[in-house]
């Protein structure tokens, strides 16, 4: 199997995690999206040009993170480490947890890092108004799951916790969610775990890069430090 993938992107940190967790064997070739000749030569692979991208032992081309995750948990299905749980419900709840993270908070992290880069007089308009609420929505729906839960969907790592890892430690640029404890606490064992140490470690230099060339530079933040505000 191969992975194009660019370090720092938080699409790709899920698919690297969950290959970690399975100790799956893969060939990762790192993607510069920035470099003209490097994009266009991976159009050839994926149309969309969007990272990750999964070529299979058959030759196949999947994309889209979620579905990559999906298809690496059936291919490893003999792994100790299931990302979707075998019941129903479970599996359910487990991609709808999933989804929220994509749609409501990462989709709200993007609002809130876009208006970061714009000038003070032009911040704060309805549509970042209306991602934040929905992404506060979100993240109070899972600071209460996590009130009894080691992990998103129970007491096992998961799909929605691939996706949850990168998100959060993103989200802390832009927004401090300290104030829920139950989540504050879930992030502390998420990042303590060796596969998402090992894939945060690996972006880590990309990412700073990349923010430090901002209009507005922002910085990566840890988990007990609040974010600043930009005067």
């Amino acid at each position: 199997m191969k992975l194009y993938y660019a370090p720092a992107s938080s699409y790709s940190q899920r698919v690297l995690i969950a290959l970690y967790e399975k100790e799956a064997n893969f060939t990762p070739i790192s993607v510069n999206l920035f470099d003209p000749q490097a994009r266009e030569e991976y159009m050839q692979i994926n149309f969309f040009t969007k990272v990750p991208t999964l070529v299979t032992e058959k030759g196949n081309v999947l994309f889209e993170a979620n579905i990559i995750i999906e298809y690496l948990d059936q291919k490893f299905h003999n792994t100790s480490s299931r990302l979707i749980p075998l019941d129903t419900e479970e599996a359910i709840e487990v991609r709808m947890l999933e989804r929220m993270i994509d749609v409501y908070i990462n989709n709200g992290r993007e609002a809130l890092f876009a208006d970061t880069q714009r000038q003070s007089e032009e911040q704060g308009k309805k549509e970042v108004i209306k991602a934040k609420r929905l992404l506060e929505t979100a993240l109070t729906m899972l600071d209460e799951k996590l009130a009894n839960r080691t992990w998103l969907g129970g007491e096992e790592f998961s799909l929605a916790d691939c996706a949850a890892a990168p998100t959060l430690a993103y989200l802390r640029m832009v927004y401090n969610y300290k104030h829920f404890s139950n989540l504050t606490n879930y992030v502390r064992r998420l990042e303590k775990r060796p596969s998402v140490k090992r894939v945060f470690n690996d972006g880590r230099e990309q990412m700073t890069q990349m923010l430090s060339e901002l209009k507005y530079p922002l910085a990566l933040q840890p988990l007990d430090v609040e974010v600043g505000v930009r005067n």
